[in-house]
This record gives structure tokens, C-alpha cells and sequence, in this order.
């Protein structure tokens, strides 16, 4: 089953009960994104739901919050790694991004 929604940022009580009535509907998973706007509903649906949770970061995200690196080539992805950490402990399974290679490069470093 695939469902997705818009969300009104001000009214974060519609993104928990539609989220809740998505599971109810049979969904086993579910998807947050943008990721860095979706913290405060992620621990809320983490107390309310068994379903796995999943945030995603848009290509925004990543542009805004890395940078390139002129001299190595590579990207500063700190405040990345500093986001999806906050997710991990906020109850997220896991989190998709498009920044995974670079984060995979800076945490093997």
C-alpha cells in the first residue's frame, strides 16, 4: 500500500493523525520527509506506533546543509551527520539520503 500526504508545518497534530490512519489502513512503514522538519513528529509517532519509521532527506536538505569542499573535492557533511544522528535517537530505523556515500567517506575517515 502506498499513500502520501501534505502536511500543514503549523499543524502538527494532522501530520500524527494521518500518519496514525495510514497505519491503521495497513501501512507497516512510514516515510517523513523532508527529514530535518520531521524530528518533533518522528518522536511522537515513535510512543504511538510500531510501524517502522523512516526519514528521507530531499536534495535541499543536502545542498543546504553541506558544502563542497574546494580543496579535497569532497563534501562537508558534518551538520548531516549531526541531523541524521538526532533522527537515530529520535526513533528512526534508519534514514534515506542522498548523501550517504559522503557521509559513509566521512565517518570511515
Amino acid at each position: 500500500m502506498y499513500e502520501e500526504f501534505q502536511v500543514n508545518p503549523g499543524k502538527p497534530e494532522q501530520f500524527i493523525d494521518t500518519a496514525l490512519q495510514v497505519v491503521g489502513d495497513g501501512a507497516d512503514m512510514l516515510l517523513l520527509g523532508p527529514a530535518m522538519f520531521s524530528a518533533d513528529g518522528l518522536t511522537e509517532l515513535k510512543k504511538r506506533t510500531l510501524a517502522r519509521l523512516f526519514p528521507f532527506s530531499v536534495s535541499g536538505e543536502y545542498t543546504t546543509l553541506s558544502h563542497m569542499d574546494t580543496a579535497t573535492g569532497r563534501r562537508d557533511v558534518r551538520r548531516l551527520v549531526e541531523l541524521f544522528t538526532m533522527l537515530m535517537r529520535g526513533g528512526a530505523e534508519a534514514s534515506i539520503t542522498y548523501a550517504e556515500l559522503d557521509i559513509a567517506r566521512y565517518l570511515n575517515d
